[in-house]
């Protein structure tokens, strides 16, 4: 376990893996979670990727899991604090110590999104997204459009605001989450360009600036990271090094992968062989 400083001295809980010093390969590894999920999630991936020669960082966003305060009612926290003064916070941390090796990132769902979010972006030499989205539900498939909505834009909202966070934990919804977080994605019900509804409220976004290497990946059928979906935050990348493939599910021959199923270790073969030679080559 270590802790790493946020841009504002916010302090993040998070796990550094450790290379073989007989197979180091002088690059760390970020990896940023989805939504409310613990870093734990990826705790087998990122062995994975030590065994291979990468230092790997995990951590917990402001709010979540082993990052979040004893009292969550009142706590402020959004995704451009995960950005910006998070995400920002770890890659200094990197920088300090490890200042000859290259920065790399793995960036699931939100933890995708949010490497536009900080100008510190210029410091990684290579992203990979998988699932990378905005949460609006006009892209999720019409057969489970409806449930999710009714999920997303009114149980969670509603418990959020009588609660005063989302308390997932007690629900067996992965991790409590805070309540401007929710907030934040309640509000893409309305808006199809997040960057155009950012940056009228005065945010400034980053994601021109990053112009390394970018594998945006999607999955078959992963009903909230669709194709059309994972192409909203494609297409804000302005790098000229950036490509986007959707991993078929015939082609790793399975069943079911989804949103979250990328990390399972059965996939180690083939979804984390495949990361792995991506990296490798940067």
């Amino acid at each position: 376990m270590i802790t790493i400083p946020a841009k504002d001295g916010y302090q993040l809980m998070g796990q550094l893996y450790t290379p073989s010093s007989k197979v180091t390969n002088n690059k760390v590894l970020i990896i940023n979670s989805a939504t409310a999920v613990s870093r734990k999630l990826y705790h087998h991936y990122a062995t994975f990727m030590a065994e291979h020669g990468y230092h790997v960082i995990t951590y917990d966003y402001r709010g979540i899991a082993a990052s979040r305060p004893k009292k969550l009612r009142g706590f402020k926290a959004t995704f451009l604090d995960w950005g910006d003064k998070d995400f920002a916070g770890v890659i200094n941390y990197v920088k300090k110590e490890f200042p000859n090796q290259k920065i790399l990132t793995l960036g699931h769902s939100i933890g995708g999104t949010i490497i536009g979010m900080t100008e510190k972006n210029t410091e990684i030499s290579g992203v990979i997204t998988v699932g990378a989205q905005t949460a609006y539900y006009k892209d999720w498939p019409k057969k489970q459009r409806a449930k999710i909505y009714f999920l997303w834009h009114i149980i969670l909202p509603w418990i959020t605001n009588v609660v005063g966070y989302f308390p997932g934990k007690k629900l067996g919804m992965l991790e409590d989450v805070p309540k401007g977080v929710i907030h934040q994605w309640h509000n893409r019900r309305k808006h199809t360009d997040i960057k155009k509804q950012l940056e009228n409220n005065g945010v400034k976004l980053f994601y021109n600036t990053y112009q390394s290497k970018l594998l945006t990946l999607g999955i078959e059928d992963d009903p909230i990271g669709t194709e059309q979906a994972i192409k909203r935050i494609h297409n804000l990348f302005k790098s000229n090094q950036k490509e986007i493939e959707i991993i078929r599910l015939e082609e790793i021959l399975t069943d079911k992968i989804g949103h979250f199923g990328f990390f399972r270790r059965k996939f180690k073969e083939t979804l984390w062989v495949k990361t792995v030679k991506w990296f490798d080559n940067l």
